[in-house]
């Protein structure tokens, strides 16, 4: 582990506002602030630069159209929220984290900002702003909402026997529930922060559920017991998968590392440190011979799962990060996306481009293959989720049940229906009318 100075593990806890974090990090941020000139600054300058950002006229803001709606956006956010107690004068204003939902403007994203330049900040967060997708398309039937959690639904996972789905929210928890009822089987709060990422076991007794708590926590599905605790990261758990043989399981975390380990005992088997930046996407080959991880460097490599040997390293762009990706089911190609909006599919056989998929316009932020190998379904902050031809790229049909950003999504095993979770605090199963 690389040693760090000791303010640096309050950048992103600078970035965010008094009432996201916890009472003992408050305390702990209070703390380190009466002796930290550099960190008050810092404070203060993103105080002034909320400010400075709040108080441009709209007619100035018609300019950034997408600036514009995702400022009414969070208008409208805070309108619907408790009102709660004033944070102190140095800590006012919305903040941004650096993470894995990179330039969106919201009530708990982080992102650590240039504070020199306001130019930086409105260039940075133009990239990232959600702008509705408007048109005549086709789209699926919507069969089922689920709107228990009430926040943000970032984890979304099919039961392999396709009767239940598996949610993991901002709220801290995971809840099970039946895919055609909707009925609430478990939930599952052993976490202590947001739940980003979910896998089941390929035998369906088990899930791996990992959370901005930095763990990785193996729980039995019948009962809601933890099995396994896994604490291997230093930062947040933003993706994981478990091996085809469910014997291990890979987790990519902020911490720049994909690691591997054994699912019931946490004994680290391989950690994978050849990204430069946040990992962001982690996925195991169909035959279990290698993982293909994905990240904020702008890499999709795919290398050997014992050895930890580099195979292939695909480049998505020059400077945007990959947020999703998925094996094809014969594990021949890969599709991989992020924030150019765009989606690539290359061959892993013969390290060929072989298709670019460009209905989105916004960042997409997850994919997933058909069980059949025909189709990729791809989510957006678009507010969309897209079905398209694997082979030649032609839109099957655009779904746009969700108001708000699609952060995840699922194939239900027999092909016939897409679980989808949003911002929006839902998540949706449709059929796909294949």
């Amino acid at each position: 582990m690389h040693s760090q100075p000791p303010c640096s593990i309050w950048e992103e806890k600078l970035a965010l506002r008094r009432c996201d974090l916890s009472p003992a990090d408050q305390d702990a941020l209070d703390k380190h602030l009466t002796g930290c000139q550099d960190c008050r600054t810092r404070l203060d300058n993103y105080r002034l630069m909320d400010e400075a950002l709040n108080a441009l006229p709209r007619a100035t803001m018609k300019t950034f159209p997408r600036l514009l709606v995702q400022r009414e956006a969070r208008e409208r956010e805070e309108e619907r929220e408790e009102p709660s107690p004033p944070p102190p004068p140095a800590t006012t204003g919305s903040r941004l984290r650096h993470g894995r939902k990179h330039t969106v403007v919201s009530r708990r994203h982080h992102i650590v900002l240039s504070t020199t330049l306001m130019i930086s900040l409105v260039a940075v967060l133009v990239l990232g702003l959600l702008n509705v997708l408007t048109g005549d398309h086709t789209s699926g039937t919507a069969q089922l909402t689920f709107r228990l959690q009430n926040d943000y639904v970032s984890a979304i996972a099919w039961s392999p026997d396709g009767q239940f789905v598996a949610t993991g929210s901002w709220n801290h928890s995971v809840m099970i529930w039946d895919a055609h009822t909707g009925a609430v089987v478990t939930t599952y709060k052993d976490h202590s922060e947001p739940v980003d990422a979910l896998a089941w076991s390929p035998n369906g007794q088990f899930i791996a559920s990992g959370s901005w708590d930095h763990t990785v926590r193996v729980w039995q599905v019948s009962t809601g017991r933890t099995i396994q605790v896994y604490s291997g990261h230093s930062s947040e758990v933003s993706s994981l998968a478990w091996s085809p043989n469910g014997q291990f399981i890979a987790s990519g975390s902020w911490d720049h590392s994909v690691q591997v380990w054994q699912a019931f005992t946490g004994h680290v088997s391989r950690i994978y440190t050849e990204h430069q930046e946040f990992v962001d996407a982690v996925a195991w080959s169909p035959d279990g011979t290698e993982i293909a991880s994905g990240g904020r460097d702008s890499k999709v490599m795919i290398w050997n799962a014992s050895s930890g040997i580099t195979r292939l390293i695909y480049t998505y762009t020059i400077s945007d990060p990959v947020d999703a990706l998925a094996w094809s089911p014969d594990g021949k190609e890969i599709a991989f996306g992020g924030r150019n909006s765009q989606i690539q599919v290359y061959s892993t056989r013969i390290e060929k481009l072989l298709l670019v998929y460009r209905g989105h316009t916004q960042d997409v932020d997850a994919l997933a293959w058909s069980p059949n190998g025909k189709y990729v379904a791809s989510g957006s902050w678009d507010h969309t989720v897209q079905i398209w031809d694997a082979k030649s790229g032609a839109t099957a049909f655009i779904y746009e049940g969700h108001s708000d950003l699609v952060d995840t999504l699922a194939w239900s095993p027999d092909g016939k229906q897409i679980a989808s979770g949003s911002w929006d605090r839902t998540a949706q199963i449709w059929s796909t009318g294949l």
